[in-house]
């Protein structure tokens, strides 16, 4: 799965869905043929998203229950907006272009092909051990058991979902740190203590596009 311009910090998560609702449902709008019922979808979707990131946003005022509703509806939301900007934006050129997307904070398509190498395609063996400070240990193995990152590879990165109902595709778990050199430390928080947790690592190369993911390893965060 390539990194989109949707896996991005809870901030700049925020002002981009906002961004884009706001521009294109206001007076003098452009003209893209998006059903209302695309955007009362949007709308319900984005709601419910302000309301927790609004309490979330400043750590002190949230419960560990409050960001597991953070990080399920910014999953949700985030679903929403990958399949609503390919359809309406960029396989919508023309009335769409370039402009257009670049006023709504997103990029256009390049015109030229930039190579970055392959998709990573080794699958990671991800370890994870629990360690004293809330958090887990980590070591990302290639397939001959080695620690070194492959030819190819520019980073490691571990998604996890904190809290039940966790998305079967790991891909898809809306948290994520990266790093460049192990050991790994997956840092959580005392406030977490005895959540359930699922994680899973993959190899990156250098435009973001992730490789196969590991088996997912599903703990409680001590």
């Amino acid at each position: 799965m390539v990194k989109d311009q949707f896996d991005i910090s809870d901030i700049l998560f925020n002002i981009l869905a906002n961004l884009i609702y706001n521009t294109l449902t206001a007076v003098g709008a452009p003209a893209l043929g998006i059903p209302t019922g695309t955007f009362t979808e949007y709308l319900g979707l984005l709601t419910p998203w302000n309301a927790i990131y609004e309490i979330t946003k400043v750590k002190s005022g949230a419960t560990p229950t409050n960001r597991i509703t953070r990080d399920e509806k910014k999953a949700a939301l985030t679903d929403f907006l990958r399949l609503f900007v390919k359809k309406w934006l960029y396989d919508n050129m023309p009335p769409c272009t370039a402009t257009i997307i670049t006023s709504l904070g997103l990029k256009p398509h390049s015109t030229t092909r930039t190579s970055h190498g392959g998709v990573p395609t080794i699958k990671a063996t991800f370890v994870a051990r629990p360690n004293a400070n809330h958090g887990f240990d980590c070591k990302v193995l290639d397939d001959s058991g080695k620690a070194a990152k492959p030819e190819g590879v520019s980073i490691i990165r571990i998604r996890y979902f904190v809290g039940t109902g966790a998305p079967v595709d790991p891909a898809k778990f809306p948290n994520f740190r990266d790093y460049s050199k192990q050991p790994i430390v997956l840092p959580l928080t005392i406030e977490e203590a005895g959540l359930p947790v699922a994680m899973a690592s993959c190899y990156v190369n250098a435009s973001g596009q992730e490789g196969p993911y590991s088996t997912v390893i599903v703990t409680t965060i001590p």
